[in-house]
C-alpha cells in the first residue's frame, strides 16, 4: 500500500511539474498585465507555489482535482494577460519582477523555470553575455627568482630568442604560456626586464636543447602578508607550464636561485652534440683477369728509304725486349690469380639465394652489411684525429659567423671533443649514428656548425685531420677559407653545467614529459623505417649505379661542395675578409687579444665576451 502511494505521489509530482512547464511555456504573455501588474503578479505567483507545495506534501490530492485548479489558475492567467497585452508598463514590469518569478517569494527555484521573459513569450532565451575577465592582481603575491631547465625540438621554430616579427621561437611560447598561467604580468604591465631575466644560451633556428636553463622572477604561491612558502608547498612550475606550452617545448624542472645569479655568467659550461651517419659502402667489384697475351716473335722492319739504319734497329730491339717482359709478366699474373682461384672460386654468375629469404625483399640488403662489407663512408678516427685539434683555448675565428658588431674576442676554451656510436632503433644496421659530443666554456656564433662541417671533409677524405690545426694558426690562416657550414636540425644543446645547481622534478610532471617525449620518438622512428624502406628498394634499381648508392653516405652534413661537384681543398679556396678588415669597414678599433681574468675561471667568461656571442 505504500510502495502505491509513494507512485501516485511521484506521478502527482511529475504532472504538476509538466503542468507548471506547459504554461509557464505558453505563448500568452501574462506579464503584462493591468491593474497594477506587479501586485496581481504576486498573487498568481503565489497561488502557483502554494498549488505545487500542497500536492507535494498531500499524498492523498487526487489528480484530477490538482489538474482543475492548476487549468482554472492558468484560465485566469490568460484573461488577465489578454486584457494587458499592450500595456505600456509591460516591459518595465518584465525587467523589475523578472527575478521574483525564478524563485517566488521565498522558495527554492521553480524546476525548469524560464529565466528571463522572453522565454514567457514563446522565444528561446538569449546567452548569457560573458562578463569581461577581471583583471589578475599580482601585488597580492610573492614572487619567487627562479632556474627553469628547458627541452625542445627547434625544427620547427625560428631560433630560441624572441623576435619582434614573429611569436614562433622558443621565448615567444615560453612567455606567452607563463603569461597564461598567470605566472607573469603581461608585456605592457610588467616588461621582460623587469623580471630579472637571463638565459644560458641562445640557440639559432632549427637547433634543439635538451638543457637549456633560463632565470627569471615568478609569482609565488605565497600571499605578501605571508611568509615566504616552502619549497614543498610552492607551485610545481613545470606541470604548470606545461599544460600552455606546445609538445615540442617543455619544462623539466626548476630550482631557487640567489637573486646574483645569471644563467649566462654562471654557467661553468656549455655541451653540444651533433648527430651524424656513418653507411656502410659496399665492396668494390672484383677486377676482371687480365687476358694472357700471344707471344709474338717481332722482326726488324727494314729501313726505309731516307731512314736511319741505326734508329731503325734501336726501334726493333726496344720492341722485343718490352714485349718479352710483357709476356713474363702476364705469366707471372697469370699464375697468382689462378692461385687465387683455386683458393676462392668467384661466385656464379646468376642470382645468390639469401639465407633470410623468407624476409620482405625490399629490406634484405639492408638488414646486415655482411662480412666483405669493409668501407664506410666516413673514416671516424680521423675525425677524432682531427678533433683533438679543438681541445685548448684556440682563436676560432676560422669556426664561426664573424658577428664584429657584438663580439671582441673570438678565444674560447674546448674542454672535451668525442665521438661516440649512439645506440639508436636504426631502421637497417648500414646506417650507423654517432655522436660528436664537444664542451667548452662558450661559443661563438654557429661555431659547433663550422667545426662539424670541417670534421665531416676529414671523414670524407676530402681534408687531412691536420688542416684543423692549420686554420687555428692565425699567422698561417689569417682569414676564414670559404665553406658551407653543417645543417642546423642534427645539433643538440645537452647540458648546461652550473656548480650547486639542482633541479627539483616532481612525478606527475616528468611522467607527462616523458609521454610527451615518446610520441615525438614513436614519430620519428616511423619516420626513419619509412625513408628507410624507400632508400632500401631505390637502391636496387637496376638505373641506381653503385656510385649513386654510395654516396648517399655522405653524413648528414655539408661542406663538401655540393653533389657531384669537386671538393677544393680548404687552404687553396677564396677568403672571407678578416676580421680586421671587417673592424675597419665599421670604424671600430681591433683591440687586443684579450686573456681571461683569475676571477672569471670557472664561470666561462672571457673579458670582452659580449652576451649575443655564445650563440649556436
Amino acid at each position: 500500500m505504500l510502495k502505491c502511494l509513494a507512485a501516485d505521489a511521484c506521478l502527482a509530482a511529475q504532472s504538476s511539474r509538466f503542468l507548471i512547464r506547459r504554461l509557464l511555456s505558453s505563448n500568452v504573455p501574462f506579464l503584462y498585465m493591468d491593474k497594477s501588474p506587479n501586485s496581481i503578479r504576486t498573487e498568481l505567483l503565489q497561488r502557483l507555489q502554494s498549488l505545487t507545495q500542497h500536492a507535494a506534501a498531500d499524498d492523498a490530492l487526487p489528480l484530477p482535482d490538482l489538474a482543475n485548479q492548476l487549468t482554472e489558475l492558468a484560465d485566469q492567467m490568460r484573461r488577465e494577460s489578454h486584457n494587458a497585452a499592450h500595456t505600456p508598463t509591460a516591459a518595465a514590469c518584465a525587467v523589475t519582477d523578472d527575478t521574483a518569478m525564478d524563485t517566488g517569494p521565498g522558495g527554492p527555484p521553480l524546476e525548469g523555470a524560464p529565466i528571463d521573459g522572453a522565454a514567457f513569450s514563446g522565444q528561446q532565451p538569449s546567452k548569457k553575455q560573458r562578463r569581461a575577465p577581471r583583471e589578475f592582481d599580482f601585488s597580492r603575491y610573492r614572487t619567487r627568482f627562479v632556474a627553469l631547465e628547458l627541452m625542445y625540438v627547434g625544427w620547427a621554430f625560428q631560433g630560441f630568442a624572441r623576435q619582434d616579427n614573429t611569436e614562433n621561437t622558443i621565448e615567444g611560447v615560453l612567455f606567452s604560456a607563463l603569461r597564461k598561467v598567470k605566472l607573469v604580468p603581461e608585456a605592457a604591465v610588467a616588461p621582460i626586464s623587469d623580471l630579472n631575466y637571463s638565459r644560458c644560451g641562445r640557440t639559432d633556428r632549427g637547433v634543439s636543447a635538451l638543457g637549456q636553463v633560463v632565470a627569471l622572477r615568478l609569482r609565488s604561491s605565497a600571499r605578501v602578508d605571508e611568509p615566504e612558502a616552502p619549497l614543498e608547498l610552492e607551485y610545481d612550475y613545470p606541470r604548470l607550464v606545461n599544460k600552455a606550452l606546445p609538445p615540442e617545448v617543455r619544462v623539466l624542472g626548476w630550482t631557487p636561485v640567489p637573486e646574483d645569479f645569471n644563467a649566462r655568467f654562471c654557467a661553468q659550461y656549455r655541451e653540444y652534440k651533433y648527430f651524424i651517419v656513418r653507411q656502410s659502402l659496399p665492396p668494390p667489384p672484383p677486377p676482371p683477369p687480365p687476358a694472357r697475351p700471344e707471344a709474338k716473335t717481332e722482326s726488324a722492319a727494314p729501313p726505309q728509304p731516307g731512314d736511319n739504319g741505326a734508329t731503325a734497329a734501336i726501334t726493333a730491339t726496344a720492341t722485343i725486349t718490352a714485349t718479352a717482359t710483357t709476356a713474363e709478366a702476364a705469366e707471372g699474373g697469370g699464375r697468382a690469380q689462378a692461385g687465387a682461384s683455386a683458393a676462392a672460386p668467384l661466385p656464379p654468375a646468376g642470382p645468390v639465394s639469401h639465407p633470410d629469404s623468407h624476409l620482405d625483399p625490399d629490406s634484405i640488403s639492408d638488414l646486415d652489411p655482411g662480412p666483405g662489407c669493409c668501407s664506410y663512408s666516413l673514416d671516424i678516427d680521423a675525425m677524432r684525429a682531427a678533433a683533438a685539434h679543438f681541445i685548448g683555448e684556440h682563436d676560432f675565428r676560422n669556426f664561426c659567423k664573424a658577428d664584429v658588431a657584438t663580439v671582441r674576442s673570438f678565444r674560447r676554451r674546448i674542454l672535451s671533443f668525442n665521438i661516440d656510436p649512439v645506440p639508436t632503433s636504426a631502421a637497417d644496421k648500414a646506417h650507423q649514428v654517432f655522436a660528436m659530443t664537444v664542451r667548452g666554456t662558450a661559443f661563438l656564433w654557429h661555431q659547433v656548425r663550422c667545426m662539424a662541417a670541417v670534421l665531416l671533409m676529414v671523414g670524407r677524405g676530402q681534408e687531412r685531420p691536420e688542416v684543423v690545426s692549420e686554420l687555428l694558426d692565425m699567422d698561417a690562416t689569417p682569414r676564414k677559407p670559404q665553406y658551407s657550414m653543417a645543417p642546423e636540425e642534427p645539433l643538440l644543446l645537452y647540458a648546461c653545467g652550473f656548480s650547486g645547481l639542482s633541479f627539483r622534478r616532481s612525478v606527475p610532471a616528468m611522467e607527462g614529459v616523458l609521454g610527451d617525449v615518446a610520441g615525438l620518438m614513436h614519430r620519428h622512428l616511423i619516420g626513419a623505417a619509412l625513408t628507410a624502406a624507400c632508400h632500401s628498394r631505390l637502391t636496387k634499381d637496376e638505373r641506381c649505379t653503385e656510385e649513386a648508392a654510395a654516396a648517399c653516405g655522405g653524413g648528414g652534413g655539408a661542406g663538401s661542395g655540393g653533389s657531384g661537384a669537386p671538393h677544393i681543398p680548404l687552404l687553396r679556396r677564396q677568403t672571407e675578409p678578416s676580421i680586421e678588415e671587417r673592424m675597419a669597414r665599421r670604424g671600430i678599433p681591433w683591440p687586443p687579444e684579450p686573456r681571461h681574468l683569475d676571477g672569471a675561471e670557472g664561470t666561462g667568461r672571457a673579458e670582452g665576451e659580449e652576451e649575443d656571442a655564445m650563440m649556436e
